[in-house]
């Protein structure tokens, strides 16, 4: 924890007055709803993008919700793995893979797919879960920590629709990372996750006030940790901050020795909360260490974002909030709520060692505390005393909300347009080879150009060669080059026929970009052909033993030696 926080928050002995032993408030008023069908509504708008290209190039829409299709496909080769396990293997190479992975809501949409759902249709039912618990737990915070209804009104708005955009690598953008509207676009996990987290620190800061046990904040814990683990890791670190914080005060207390400090119902409390939220994260950590798909993934997605494009993503509104650090406060939740923000910073750091990865999802939720912090603090300040202060609050809550928001939606437009390469639109051709792919009865793994291998998992449920560089691993790169050569006829028959045999793959897809007919360069290797339009799909004969497959091999070497040093082969 830093100093500064600590000086606001411990400068003096901190008396936590107990909370109302129940919150009860009406439903959501219409200003309320209001917020939350504009949310929904914005939640939507990639979608709607996504339908409006599709139907306007006369292309097929294959369910990604999101920017980034590698992480939709991702999701969607998870369920289509989960119907078949309810655990998740690899599906992006054509090896065998454990499956070790548990995830509660992908299992619950891989048993939807199970029963007849499309996979896409079973990810895209977790965003109105995600949009209305989201909305719900900033509710419950605000009303929990502000007393007037201009008051929660105003810090509800920005806690649900807040966006500020920011200066990344020389260029105007956003943090994504930081806005909940854009975590609505196919990041329902995430926003679930804020929302457990939010729910987890209201339920402890009631049984704190009770002065007894309660399992709920750590069950809680568990299953955002289980969702998204940063979100774990963040509640784990603002309960140990809070009751850092709190020790002084305890020890103060005469006679106090190990039982009476084990005794003491809020540090086992403190303490179930942490444990329980901490088992889902040594679940990961143990995955990252013996699941070798696992490891190369989060070292694949190991990436720098600067702190400063971060830091003026929300400094308009971060500004505002360091006035509700002012003062000793001594409420619980308001006091969570300071720590919040540095126990995201430590999230952060973390995420960039060797333990983690991804460090821009700690900053998921960041706007509820800054948001409710911003409200008191200005209610507290000479600010809420000058002419006209509630016009000029609603202008500024105005500013903080539609600027960022009307821009991310414009660039979204034009971001998620058709280009090439790009499987969020397939062709009618194409869709019905993924379609037979998909019914198809033969088992086996397919060969594909990597633009629609992504694609292949998340629509057939087969592994595939190359399709996703998380997790096409080792040696992505020269799979897709080598992949992407066999199509384009860059191969002699000799090498086309080695590639395809240690590939280990038994269907090989063509897309409708340009490709060569691979019955010729393969022979006799071909069982079946089937064309559909510009996209074709061949059946060949049954693979080598695991061992013999180039699919095996640790290195990209093998795909060399397969291939041959000058793309022609290396003889017969």
């Amino acid at each position: 924890m830093s100093a500064p926080l600590s000086a606001a928050v411990a400068a003096r002995p901190v008396r936590l007055t107990p909370p109302a032993l129940a919150v009860r408030c009406r439903g959501p008023d219409p200003f309320e709803l209001a917020v939350l069908v504009a949310l929904a509504v914005l939640s939507l708008w990639v979608i709607s993008t996504d339908i409006y290209h599709a139907v306007s190039h006369h292309l097929v829409w294959t369910g990604t919700d999101g920017f980034f299709i590698v992480d939709q496909m991702q999701y969607l080769a998870w369920i289509q793995s989960a119907a078949s396990h309810l655990t998740i293997s690899n599906l992006f190479v054509l090896r065998s893979t454990p499956a070790d992975y548990l995830q509660p809501a992908i299992a619950i949409s891989g048993v939807l797919t199970r029963l007849g759902l499309p996979a896409w249709l079973s990810l895209l039912a977790w965003k109105p879960v995600a949009v209305g618990s989201f909305f719900m737990a900033c509710r419950g915070v605000v009303h929990r920590c502000l007393s007037t209804t201009f008051d929660r009104r105003a810090a509800l708005a920005l806690c649900v629709l807040f966006g500020s955009v920011s200066w990344i690598y020389g260029a105007l953008g956003v943090v994504g990372d930081e806005m909940p509207m854009w975590l609505s676009w196919g990041y329902p996990f995430g926003l679930i996750a804020v929302a457990l987290v939010l729910w987890a620190l209201l339920r402890y800061d009631r049984a704190r006030g009770e002065q007894r046990l309660r399992w709920g904040p750590g069950l809680l814990g568990a299953l955002a940790s289980s969702l998204h683990p940063w979100q774990g890791e963040l509640l784990i670190v603002v309960v140990l901050g809070l009751e850092l914080v709190r020790l002084p005060e305890l020890a103060r207390g005469r006679g106090r020795g190990p039982r009476q400090w084990l005794a003491d119902p809020r540090l086992r409390l403190a303490a179930v909360t942490i444990v329980l939220t901490a088992l889902p994260l040594l679940y990961y950590f143990a995955l990252g260490h013996f699941d070798i798909n696992w490891g190369m993934a989060r070292d694949n997605s190991k990436h720098a974002f600067p702190l400063s494009a971060i830091a003026l993503g929300v400094a308009p509104l971060a500004v505002v909030a360091l006035l509700g650090y002012r003062g000793r406060s001594a409420d619980f939740l308001e006091l969570a709520l300071r720590v919040w923000v540095p126990a995201a910073l430590v999230i952060y750091v973390l995420s960039a060692t060797a333990l983690s990865a991804t460090p821009l999802h700690a900053f998921n939720g960041i706007t509820v505390p800054l948001a409710v912090l911003a409200v008191k603090g200005v209610r507290k300040s000479p600010l809420s005393r000058i002419p006209r202060a509630r016009a000029l609050a609603v202008l500024a809550v105005l500013v903080g909300i539609v600027p960022a928001n009307v821009y991310t939606l414009s660039y979204a437009h034009r971001y998620t347009g058709v280009k090439p390469d790009n499987a969020n639109y397939v062709t009618a051709d194409e869709r019905n080879a993924l379609t037979y792919l998909d019914r198809a009865r033969d088992r086996g793994g397919v060969l594909s150009q990597f633009y629609l291998g992504v694609a292949v998992p998340g629509r057939t449920g087969r592994h595939v060669f190359v399709g996703d560089c998380l997790w096409s691993e080792p040696d992505c790169v020269p799979r897709m080059m080598a992949a992407d050569a066999l199509f384009q006829g860059q191969l002699s028959a000799a090498a086309s026929q080695r590639f395809v045999r240690q590939s280990g793959a038994r269907f090989l897809l063509a897309s409708c970009e340009q490709h060569v007919d691979l019955s010729q360069t393969l022979g006799s290797m071909v069982v079946s052909a089937r064309r559909f339009g510009c996209a074709e799909v061949w059946e060949v004969t049954v693979p080598p033993p695991a061992a013999e497959r180039l699919a095996s091999a640790p290195s990209a070497r093998t795909t060399a030696a397969a291939v041959g040093p000058s793309g022609t082969g290396g003889g017969p």
